[in-house]
């Protein structure tokens, strides 16, 4: 018999999973690979001031693909609600691989730049929502946040190894090379998320899905939401301005940065992964948020790549427990059957600020420097900081599953 499409449904059977099961294991693999061709366009601005792109240029073509994922995330959460997640996660790893390998035969500025970096947000949009609401599916909820952040840990590994690998094949090869390989390396993702087997939908009889502003509204999602936009405008800034900023200063290794800052990331979430669920997720947030904001205050006094690294360990430490457990709160305060949307807005919320953030601190810095744009980036997280920790509230034993 054939489920109609508008029918809410549930993954709810069995909810006592290990952690590490066979498709939890496939999806963070998948995502692996494909956040490892992700993440190596931290690489782009530096072949775009090679091709004599200014610094707001910069922002302006990496902050596409952001804007791309705005604009496509709703729609993918939706769609992902009604009918399933798995092929949604196979579309991403292709329309990511396909559109990587055209950046190697493009030897001046052009139109091609940006749109490219639409199709590449669209298939985040595509492969983060998929992914990260089958996560949700195949773990326990009282190892939710643990799973979300070892999920994540997988993917912001490559932080350091996308760029410090790919740096290393553009100095050997150089950049059309880089950006083949990339592109063909990409496919796995694709390859391993065939595999994955989607647990089965059960329907819920008698309730109905929800809007997506309706979501957006509810108790304790919204303010949340507006602290992952504020975050995510600080985080996207630091992650593309970093390899030029390191540059202007004499720092030639400014992949230091972001291996410092992967492992602060995977020493937080294999250690102390399980906070959040314990103590709560707020409780666990608040702390991490002030540290965040404070290792972006700090870039603005960096001159050294001891600064570089030391700002990269507390960025780490306060990224690495406050983004899995804002997005498990958010899950947390949801009914079931929207789950999808709820992991679209927190990817929605996170990238718009990381858009917005990216094209404006950008002119920031093009037009008075990088200290006063990492000291305004940081202040504004630091707004971002007092909200959570006064208006934010908490997920409780009477969470919004199923509801």
């Amino acid at each position: 018999m054939t489920q109609n499409l508008n029918t809410p449904v549930s993954y709810s059977e069995n909810l006592e999973r290990p952690l590490l099961n066979r498709n939890f294991i496939l999806i963070t693999l998948s995502s692996f690979v494909f956040f490892f061709n992700f993440h190596s366009f931290i690489l782009l601005p530096i072949r775009i001031e090679e091709l004599g792109g200014s610094v707001s240029i910069i922002g302006f073509i990496m902050g596409m693909a952001s804007m791309a994922t705005i604009l496509t995330t709703p729609t993918v959460g939706i769609l992902v609600d009604r009918w399933g997640k798995k092929w949604f996660l196979v579309a991403g790893g292709l329309v990511l691989s396909f559109t990587t390998i055209p950046f190697a035969f493009l030897d001046t500025l052009n139109f091609l730049f940006p749109v490219l970096r639409v199709f590449h947000g669209a298939a985040l949009s595509l492969c983060f929502v998929s992914a990260g609401t089958l996560v949700a599916d195949v773990s326990s909820p009282s190892k939710r946040s643990q799973a979300i952040g070892i999920f994540g840990m997988f993917s912001v590994i490559n932080f350091a190894l996308a760029p410090l690998i790919g740096k290393q094949i553009v100095m050997s090869y150089g950049f059309k090379e880089f950006f083949i390989l990339d592109g063909i390396f990409g496919l796995l993702a694709f390859f391993i998320a065939i595999l994955i087997k989607e647990p089965k939908r059960i329907a819920l009889k008698g309730l109905k899905s929800s809007t997506f502003i309706s979501v957006v509204f509810r108790r304790g999602v919204f303010i949340t939401t507006v602290v992952m936009s504020v975050v995510g405008a600080g985080f996207v800034t630091v992650i593309t301005f970093i390899p030029v900023f390191a540059g202007r200063i004499g720092v030639e290794s400014y992949e230091l940065f972001f291996i410092t800052y992967t492992v602060s990331i995977l020493a937080v979430r294999i250690f102390g992964g399980w906070i959040p669920d314990k103590f709560g997720k707020k409780r666990a947030s608040v702390p991490a948020l002030f540290l965040f904001s404070l290792s972006i205050i700090g870039l603005a006094f960096v001159s050294d790549w001891t600064g570089l690294v030391l700002a990269g360990i507390f960025f780490g430490l306060g990224h690495g427990l406050f983004y899995p457990a804002l997005y498990a709160l958010v899950i947390d305060l949801s009914p079931e059957i929207d789950r999808g949307k709820a992991v679209s807005i927190c990817s929605v919320s996170f990238t718009f600020g990381g858009m917005v953030g990216v094209f404006t601190y950008g002119v920031v810095a093009q037009n008075w420097g990088f200290p006063l744009m990492f000291e305004i980036t940081g202040a504004v997280c630091f707004i971002g900081f007092l909200i959570f920790a006064f208006l934010g509230i908490d997920s409780n034993s009477d969470t919004f599953e199923g509801e």
